[in-house]
């Protein structure tokens, strides 16, 4: 397994953009561009999407999102909750 998918196996993605302030910023202000970026329904591909934190927030405002990622265990919690 290289390093990368390694080290992503054993981070907590899910948790990264919620877990403080500053952390949960860089979410609102991604969000407020895609809003802004997004305003018809598109389809997306969200690549190294990690937990798909954003393609889930895409999906949920009606785009078509596709997302994907190198890490087995992003994939699985993508599935599992999409």
């Amino acid at each position: 397994m290289n390093e990368v998918v390694k080290y992503y196996e054993n981070y907590k993605e899910e948790d990264r953009l919620t877990t403080n302030n500053a952390r949960r910023l860089e979410y609102l202000t991604t969000i407020h561009y895609f809003d802004k970026l997004f305003n018809s329904k598109c389809s997306i591909l969200d690549c190294a999407a990690g937990t798909g934190i954003y393609a889930f927030y895409l999906a949920d405002k009606g785009h078509n999102v596709t997302a994907t990622d190198i890490t087995p265990r992003h994939i699985e919690y993508i599935r599992k909750n999409w």
